[in-house]
């Protein structure tokens, strides 16, 4: 299969909050995710969670269970790489600071 962007620069509205970035088609065998990079361009170091989620709305998994991105920086987020997004399922993320970070995501849809 083919990467694609899945999530592309998305800043989250709300600080400490979960929220959906990614969806699986429901109808697939799942989404491989092949790169993620979190960009922060503010004045002040922000942290992010990232999870995955199944399609009946349980954490799976934290692929990046806790990260700091310092000003002006950014996070590949290795840790991401080469995870399954279920069917149906969802990848969502919570951050410290409310559109602070940019979330880019790209993977195989199988």
């Amino acid at each position: 299969m083919t990467d694609s962007i899945l999530v592309l620069g998305t800043e989250l509205g709300n600080a400490d909050t979960i929220t959906q970035l990614y969806q699986s088609p429901s109808g697939g065998q799942g989404t491989v995710i092949t790169a993620c990079t979190v960009a922060n361009n503010t004045n002040s170091s922000v942290s992010f969670k990232l999870y995955i989620y199944s399609q009946t709305g349980e954490v799976i998994s934290a692929i990046v269970p806790m990260s700091i991105v310092v000003p002006d920086r950014y996070n590949s987020c290795a840790s991401a790489v080469n995870h399954v997004v279920p069917a149906g399922g969802t990848i969502r993320a919570e951050c410290s600071e409310a559109n602070s970070l940019a979330f880019t995501i790209t993977g195989s849809e199988q």
